[in-house]
Parts: C-alpha cells; sequence; structure tokens
C-alpha cells in the first residue's frame, strides 16, 4: 500500500496536475486583471496556499523547503501588497502544521531518536525559559509576549522538525543547494536593484517612512535590499553566504562545481559593499580567519594573508567614494558616532541587567515595547544587537542561557568536523560551521539571527551540523 508521501508525489508528476495548474494560473491572472493587485494576492494566498500547506503535512521535506522560501520572499511580497498583511503569521501557521505532522508520523512509528542529542536538549530549555517569561513578575505588557515568542522561540520548532527531515546525507545537499540558489537570487535582484533602480512600490515603501527613509538614503545614494526586508539583513546575508560558498569552492568536487561556487561567493561579495552594513564588512575577513583555525593548511593560509593584504591597502587609501569610505569606517569603530552611541546605550542598560536575572520580560523593548507599553524606560531603549536585546528582555540568565546554547553547538559541532572522515562531508561541515559562526558573531552589533531569512538559515544551519555526522561511514575515533 502506498504512503501518503508517495500518493502525493505521483499527482504532483501526474498530467492532470500540470492541466490544474494551468487552469488555476490562468484564472488567478483573470482575478488579477479584473478585481487588482490586492483583492488578487488575497485569491492566490488562498487558492495556492492551501494546496501548499497540505503538501506540507504529507512531506515534511516540502515543507522545510517551502518555509525556507517563504523566509526570503515574505518581505518583498509586502512591499508589493502594500499596507502590513500578517504574512508572518502563515509563517508560524506553516511551521505549526509541519510539527502536526511529525507528531502524526511519530504515532505511526514512534521513534524519537533523533532527538537524543545535546544540543537539542539546550534548544528545548531554551524554548522553556522563553515560556517561563509569560510569568516575568516585572513585565509590563503580557500581550508583548505573544507576539515576540513567535521569533525567540517559535522557530526553535523547525530545528526540531528539520532533525526528523535530514535523513539523508542526499537531501542536506538539496537543502545546501536551495541557500546557494536563493542567495543568488537575492544578489541578482540587488544588483538590479543598484544598476536599474527600485520599483515603484519599493519607492512608495521608502519613503513612506522618513525614519526608514534616513536608514536607506545615506552619503548620497540608496542602500539596496534586495526583496528582503532591511540593507542590514541584505548585506548580512550575502557576507556570510558569499563566505560559504568560497569555502565550498575549496571542496571535493568537479571543477566546473569549484568554478561555480567561486564564481557565485565572488558575486555576493558585491552587493555586500552597495548594502551599505558595516556589520556585515567585518564578517567577511572575520570569515576567512575562522576558516584558517578549521584548516590551518599552508596554501588556505597564503591565501588567506594574499587577500587580507589587498584589504589592508584597500582600507588605508584615501578615497571620496562613498561606498569604499563606509567599508573603511567598519574598521574603524572608535571614529564612528553610531558605534559609540550603541557603547553607550549599553553601559546605561547595564545596571538594570544586573539587577534582573529575568529581564523586563519579552516585547518591552523595541516595536512591540513601544506599541505596548509606550510609556515605560525600555520601550525607548533601542537594543541594537541581539544579545542585548536577550539580556534587556530575558535578564543575565536568559543571556547566559542562549550563549550557552550556541557555545555548546560550535564545540560540538568543531568535534564532529574533526572526527568525520567522508571528504565531502568535512567540507560541508566547515562551510556550515563558518556559516554559523559568522551568525553568531553577527548578533552582537546587529539583531540577526531573529531576522527573516537568516533565523530560518540558522536553525536549519544547526540541525545540519548535528546529523551529518551520522551519513559519515568511516568517522574517526576520538575519545570520549
Amino acid at each position: 500500500m502506498k504512503s501518503l508521501t508517495e500518493i502525493t508525489r505521483s499527482f504532483i508528476l501526474s498530467p492532470f496536475a500540470y492541466l490544474l495548474l494551468a487552469v488555476v494560473a490562468a484564472g488567478i491572472a483573470l482575478v488579477f486583471g479584473v478585481m487588482g493587485m490586492k483583492s488578487g494576492m488575497m485569491v492566490f494566498a488562498v487558492v495556492v496556499g492551501v494546496p501548499l500547506l497540505l503538501a506540507c503535512l504529507a512531506d515534511l521535506k516540502i515543507g522545510v523547503s517551502i518555509i525556507l522560501i517563504a523566509g526570503y520572499f515574505l518581505m518583498g511580497l509586502k512591499r508589493v501588497i502594500g499596507g502590513d498583511p500578517p504574512l508572518g503569521i502563515l509563517l508560524d501557521l506553516m511551521m505549526f502544521l509541519l510539527f502536526v505532522g511529525l507528531l502524526i508520523k511519530q504515532l505511526f512509528n514512534r521513534d524519537w531518536s533523533f532527538l537524543n542529542h545535546i544540543v537539542t536538549f539546550t534548544v528545548l530549555v531554551w524554548i522553556l525559559f522563553n515560556f517561563i517569561e509569560l510569568f516575568n513578575p516585572v513585565a509590563a505588557s503580557r500581550m508583548a509576549w505573544f507576539y515576540t515568542v513567535r521569533g525567540m522561540a517559535g522557530l526553535t520548532i523547525l530545528f526540531i522538525i528539520a532533525l526528523y527531515v535530514f535523513d539523508s546525507l542526499q537531501f542536506i545537499k538539496t537543502v545546501v543547494k536551495l541557500f546557494i540558489g536563493l542567495a543568488m537570487l537575492a544578489c541578482f535582484y540587488g544588483i538590479w536593484q543598484e544598476y536599474v533602480g527600485f520599483t515603484q512600490a519599493e519607492l512608495n515603501w521608502i519613503y513612506e517612512d522618513p525614519k526608514r527613509f534616513e536608514l536607506i538614503f545615506q552619503w548620497g545614494r540608496f542602500r539596496i535590499f534586495s526583496f528582503l526586508s532591511d540593507p542590514t539583513a541584505y548585506g548580512i546575508l550575502m557576507a556570510y553566504m558569499g563566505v560559504f560558498c568560497l569555502v565550498l569552492a575549496t571542496g571535493p568536487y568537479t571543477m566546473r562545481q569549484k568554478i561555480i561556487l567561486a564564481i557565485c561567493g565572488a558575486l555576493m561579495m558585491l552587493p555586500v559593499g552597495y548594502a551599505g552594513t558595516r556589520t556585515a564588512y567585518v564578517l567577511i575577513p572575520a570569515g576567512f580567519m575562522f576558516y584558517v583555525m578549521l584548516n590551518p593548511s599552508r596554501n588556505v593560509m597564503i591565501s588567506v594573508v594574499f587577500f587580507m593584504l589587498i584589504g589592508t591597502v584597500l582600507m588605508m587609501k584615501s578615497t571620496s567614494n562613498p561606498i569604499i569610505y563606509r567599508i573603511q569606517s567598519a574598521f574603524t569603530p572608535q571614529e564612528d558616532a553610531s558605534m559609540q552611541l550603541r557603547l553607550d546605550n549599553q553601559k546605561f542598560i547595564q545596571p538594570f541587567i544586573q539587577s534582573h536575572p529575568l529581564g523586563g520580560g519579552l516585547g518591552s523593548t523595541g516595536v512591540w515595547g513601544q506599541r505596548f507599553s509606550p510609556n515605560t524606560l525600555l520601550a525607548n531603549f533601542p537594543p541594537d544587537s541581539g544579545y542585548v536585546r536577550t539580556a534587556v528582555e530575558q535578564g543575565w540568565l536568559g543571556l547566559l542561557l542562549q550563549c550557552t546554547m550556541l557555545c555548546i553547538a560550535m564545540v560540538v559541532s568543531v568535534r564532529y568536523y574533526i572526527r568525520v572522515n567522508d571528504p565531502v562531508i568535512k567540507n560541508l561541515y566547515q562551510a556550515l560551521l563558518v556559516l554559523m559562526f559568522l551568525l553568531v558573531l553577527a548578533n552582537y552589533p546587529q539583531e540577526a539571527i531573529i531576522l527573516l531569512p537568516n533565523s530560518i538559515i540558522f536553525y536549519l544551519t544547526l540541525a545540519m551540523l548535528v546529523r551529518l555526522k551520522d551519513f559519515d561511514t568511516t568517522p574517526l575515533a576520538i575519545e570520549q
């Protein structure tokens, strides 16, 4: 008897499915033409969304892939539709349905062995701590918790689902290819914005908020953001994905594959400059230095030192070019007024953090703080850092738990990297470890890990680091 997954795949590949797709596409085009953009998008969401949700339930691998794709395009879709449609809730709903699908599968085949790992334990402790925050006695708003917990702990559910679906090296390679493919789409569209310009919908979005305009229009030019939320998220994505591709290019692949990966990595470095994100500029040399630590071979060290020297000469050169000047400013933080302001803000908030082990409650700062508790001290405090936000909202205890989780994940993954023997898996470990390190590093100057699609990439990468060693045929022995 065929399983539900096999039946779903057979239907998707059948001629009837292609005919149905053509009819639906024609119908949606008619709706767009008659009812306009907003109504058309709503109809499109229902017609396409419902079958996708059913497909996610039938095959969790499809669901994980769709969530990754959605993480890239949600913000761009919001700009096309206009207003503030609750598309993020749809992403949460999809993850919830995937988790329900996982529970249903476990009813028929009870095997929770994929959760038997120290990293999983720390992630579950982190989820539990976020739920405990609902009862934080000093929290100014309980409603803010419901809006914030989605980003802080809700996405960790994706890690559990990913542990289950990463049951083969082939699917991990598929997701890695999806990482690169989606990043290249973002790369090309960002370059298009730089050389061709923004669409009218994008310009309307920029001009509708004075603060947003000030963030994007700097030094006499617009910072590009592709179809992501803002230039910061875009610049960080291009930086770590560019280094990711270049590290993969050193792996045991064909010359054609190496050339493609190297070209992808080099192309992604271009929009890093145009996005104007100082954090992204620092990530590139930091990623190469970390790669040298993982693979301290003579050729790697010579190559990295050579490029570092070129970069140093570029940073020391006097210039009137706004892009190069902004890159230079990233390496002189003592002269950067915005960086000094962040350090002053952190010094100001330290007494509060030290005296509140549970913090001020999830959602007490930033947008949700201004919405649900506007007259409090924390509502007007700009965290400007993922770790500072954790310390303010969840206290020094929450920060300790988060840093412990990240530290254990990195240490355990490095241990697995040393142990594996398969050259492909070893190279994948190198690239994924560099990616993880750069996201962890970027989360200090920016709230990098909670931004889309970084948050999705982060938890999928964490799951791959845990699972990859299971597919190595001859691991090297390491003393326990």
